[in-house]
């Protein structure tokens, strides 16, 4: 029998300060995410070749800072090799952004940091939460310096940034995005009440699931940094191949994973596939075996975002990734991500009863 199966865990979600706080600070930086993709597509990223932390807030208006901010573009390979065209209307365009991503960037830190000071004297976190959250701040900061380091690797001898570390600056996103989110699950979800405990295979596949889609999300960034997805424009075939020639032309074969386009683009399509099923799989395998609500849900949401992400990347791949879609194919990531990760947290919490701990001193 179930026991209070109705608790849906939606339900039982805390508006106490800190939740709203952890809600506020997520919404944040998904949005950061987003503005970055566009910095991305709009070749925006290497357009301010100086990192000051202080005096960068300020944006330039008069002509004359316009023009000292352009004669600074001018001296790096993007503009010598690339944009020799560009004029200083078209700058201002893609100034923007990136400055709009450091700005962004800013905010977060101190959305993040001063309310974290606040509750942390207020003693408003457990003590599971008081280890948890210097390991989001320090890699809060890690993230500043890898930013810089990203662009560093575009203004020299290159006219884009490195894929490695544009996909470092991506993966560090997303673990922050995660540990923001869990910490939020773990304070604001109740258990639910099942008539029996997760299989095996449930926990090992969600487990699966979660790991192969941030590594998917990481694919997604050498995609981006090596400019695979403008390179292949037909679906369902790869020049007119399933299994094309030349996944193995750099020599070295290990790195045909990272720095060959054709081999980067046949792996983003390969696990996606590979997503796809398991999803399917985990969502026929829970209807049948479970009569939990909870569990229905989160499945049939991995499902639709799935669907929906998979959909928005044909598009992206046959239509050679027009802006708009490449932002709403970075925003599925950011769902699919989410979603994967409540799911596993769901089914964990089933598994060992985890119950919240009582918030302490909420005032």
């Amino acid at each position: 029998m179930i026991i209070n199966e109705d608790i849906n865990i939606n339900q039982n979600i805390k508006n106490d300060s800190v939740s709203l706080w952890l809600i506020a600070t997520i919404f944040t930086l998904i949005t950061l995410i987003i503005i970055g993709g566009i910095t991305r597509l709009t070749e925006s990223g290497l357009s301010i070749t100086e990192w000051q932390p202080i005096s960068g807030i300020f944006f330039p208006f008069s002509e004359l800072s316009w023009q000292k901010e352009f004669d600074k573009y001018k001296l790096i390979p993007e503009f010598i090799i690339v944009n020799q065209s560009m004029s200083l209307g078209e700058f201002k365009i893609i100034y923007f952004w990136e400055w709009f991503h450091r700005s962004l960037a800013r905010l977060l830190g101190l959305v993040f940091f001063i309310p974290c000071l606040y509750f942390w004297y207020r003693k408003k976190f457990s003590k599971k939460e008081k280890i948890f959250l210097p390991f989001i701040l320090l890699m809060g900061v890690t993230q500043a310096f890898v930013g810089w380091y990203m662009v560093q690797s575009g203004l020299v001898e290159n006219t884009n940034v490195s894929q490695y570390r544009l996909a470092t600056h991506l993966s560090i996103a997303f673990l922050i995005l995660g540990g923001l989110f869990l910490l939020y699950l773990l304070r604001s979800e109740k258990i639910v009440f099942l008539e029996s405990k997760p299989t095996p295979v449930l926990k090992i596949s969600s487990l699966i699931l979660l790991i192969l889609t941030f590594v998917q999300i990481i694919l997604g960034a050498f995609m981006s940094g090596t400019r695979s997805g403008l390179s292949y424009n037909t679906w369902p075939l790869i020049d007119g191949e399933f299994i094309p020639d030349g996944l193995f032309s750099i020599s070295v074969w290990y790195l045909n994973f990272f720095e060959n386009p054709l081999t980067i683009h046949f792996d983003h399509r390969i696990l996606a596939y590979i997503l796809c099923v398991i999803i399917f799989i985990q969502f026929i395998y829970i209807n049948k075996k479970f009569s939990s609500t909870p569990y229905k849900r989160s499945s049939l949401y991995l499902l639709s975002i799935m669907l929906y992400q998979v959909i928005v990347g044909i598009i992206a791949v046959i239509y050679q990734v027009p802006i708009i879609i490449g932002v709403l194919h970075q925003f599925g990531a950011v769902l699919l991500f989410l979603a994967a990760l409540r799911h596993f947290y769901l089914i964990i919490c089933c598994q060992f009863r985890f119950l919240k701990e009582p918030a302490l001193n909420h005032r």
